[in-house]
């Protein structure tokens, strides 16, 4: 079976055998790249912007195969896996990637990724909301543009959960093919977290397998991690998050049927964006953002939150773009979000409300420099 998607700016063929246990990606990069540039001040540090163009790119195909079990995995062919959740595929990620490359070229092996969704706590504290960075796909897409053949993608249940470090390790080692390991210093495993990336090191030491830890990254002086991210998110901080990432946070999600008073009522036309609800969203308020929509890339506008001048019960997002006359609902898109504007505020008239929304619309364009 094969079957073609469009998604984020590749086309995604999807080729599987009938009752076969994994699926190959072929990530086939068409007409554009998103280029991301920080534009700062001479005085200071901080980004004013960030800009995300198109750039012509030479055709390239990517091939990542992705298994639902350690079991699946080559065993006539040698590979290098990096272990962690990877939520987000941030900066600090990028390096433990680099590795496995690094590290597969060494050996004369496929470069891997172990990892899991969703998160761990949805199974062991089901009350506990773990807002994630990433859908599966996207993830998965990230995974590929990073460059990695092979993702071994885990659902995990009690019965995973409950594995001891001893037995994950033990498993480890009965993988024929594998040569190398490479995760981040602060990598656990095992029930309870028991299981260290030191434990990784000595329990390979005298095998065919090579282990290689990565060491923390910072940014400015802060720790870059996942943790980190959402903190900055839910903060309203884009563009301390962009920094983490290595480029702004984008949802990718449905453009929806909304209220209609953006085009009816107030002369801006929005597009209404659905998202899953395990996602990070910033706060309530308004936001310069760019969207990714039919291969384009388009300055934009966004709110997120219950509109108090119309007392919306639900929570919305819902995004004007500049200079963009087009149907596109029912697409999907993906929204960057590049700063915060102002939180929400309540109106007494629509009238007063479109005066701001023109206010914000221009201190929009001032950041992203358009």
């Amino acid at each position: 079976m094969s079957d073609v998607r469009s998604c984020k700016g590749k086309a995604v063929r999807t080729e599987s055998k009938d009752l076969a246990p994994h699926h190959h990606f072929a990530f086939l990069i068409s007409n554009f790249s998103f280029k991301r540039r920080f534009q700062t001040e001479s005085k200071g540090s901080t980004p004013q912007g960030l800009t995300l163009s198109p750039e012509p790119l030479n055709l390239t195909s990517i091939i990542m195969t992705i298994l639902p079990t350690l079991h699946d995995l080559p065993k006539d062919q040698p590979f290098v896996l990096g272990i962690g959740f990877f939520d987000g595929c941030h900066l600090g990620h990028q390096v433990v990637f680099s590795e496995v490359k690094r590290l597969a070229k060494e050996k004369g092996a496929q470069p891997g990724v172990l990892t899991f969704y969703p998160h761990p706590m949805k199974v062991l504290a089901p009350d506990i909301h773990v807002p994630l960075l990433q859908s599966i796909d996207e993830k998965m897409d990230a995974l590929a543009a990073q460059g990695m053949a092979l993702a071994v993608c885990i659902r995990p249940d009690e019965t995973f959960l409950a594995k001891s470090a001893e037995d994950f390790l033990g498993e480890l080692a009965r993988l024929p093919g594998l040569v190398g390991l490479v995760t981040g210093e602060n990598f656990s495993f095992g029930h309870g977290g028991l299981g260290k990336s030191g434990d990784l090191v000595r329990f390979f030491e005298e095998s065919r397998v090579t282990v290689r830890i990565v060491s923390l990254r910072e940014n400015a002086g802060k720790k870059i991690s996942s943790t980190a991210i959402r903190q900055c998110i839910l903060a309203g901080e884009m563009e301390q998050a962009a920094r983490f990432l290595g480029h702004p946070y984008t949802i990718r999600g449905d453009v929806v049927h909304g209220f209609r008073r953006g085009h009816d009522v107030l002369g801006f036309p929005t597009a209404n964006l659905a998202v899953s609800e395990d996602r990070v969203l910033p706060p309530d308020g308004v936001y310069a953002t760019r969207a990714l929509v039919k291969g384009h890339t388009f300055p934009a506008i966004t709110n997120i939150g219950n509109n108090p001048t119309f007392g919306n019960a639900k929570k919305t997002i819902e995004t004007f773009i500049f200079d963009f006359d087009e149907s596109i609902y029912g697409a999907s898109f993906t929204l960057a979000w590049a700063s915060r504007i102002r939180g929400e505020m309540k109106f007494a008239s629509p009238d007063l409300l479109v005066a701001q929304i023109h206010q914000d619309i221009q201190k929009a364009k001032n950041r992203l420099h358009v």
